[in-house]
């Protein structure tokens, strides 16, 4: 193939690559520090620290055992520009820490909007209360 249309594959080809290469530079392992005050209601404070991986822009991280009280999983797609939306799953353990008095193995979703630059991220809880997300590169 030669001539403009082998160009333009060439050029489609190599944008591919780049994109590709961008999704993938937050690979690795990251601290995922998850903060929520007191809310005004009474419902305690709390702090979760755990692990997330991200492998070809995709980050995936749990905390607590999944099915179990007070599990966590934390998934979604990093764009190249650093920008995510998150989905948070879960259970429910200890009422005095959920909005509402939820019950123990409730089911839990909210979403983080969560901005990765080089070695660090923040987002913040989008649903029902004000929550804060810190990421650190491992």
């Amino acid at each position: 193939m030669t001539g403009p249309r082998a160009f333009i594959v060439l050029a489609l080809l190599l944008s591919g690559t780049a994109q590709a290469q961008q999704s993938s530079s937050f690979d690795g392992t990251w601290l995922v520090l998850f903060a929520c005050p007191a809310a005004d209601d009474g419902t305690r404070g709390y702090t979760l620290r755990y692990l997330a991986t991200v492998q070809n822009g995709v980050l995936h991280g749990e905390t607590g055992t999944k099915g179990q009280e007070g599990s966590l999983s934390l998934d979604g797609t990093i764009l190249p520009d650093g920008n995510a939306l998150l989905l948070a799953t879960g259970l429910t353990a200890d009422p005095a820490y959920s909005v509402g008095r939820a019950r123990p193995l409730s089911p839990v979703k909210y979403h983080v909007q969560a901005r990765f630059q080089g070695t660090r991220g923040t987002g913040q809880r989008i649903e029902l209360r004000r929550c804060e997300a810190v990421f650190t590169r491992q």
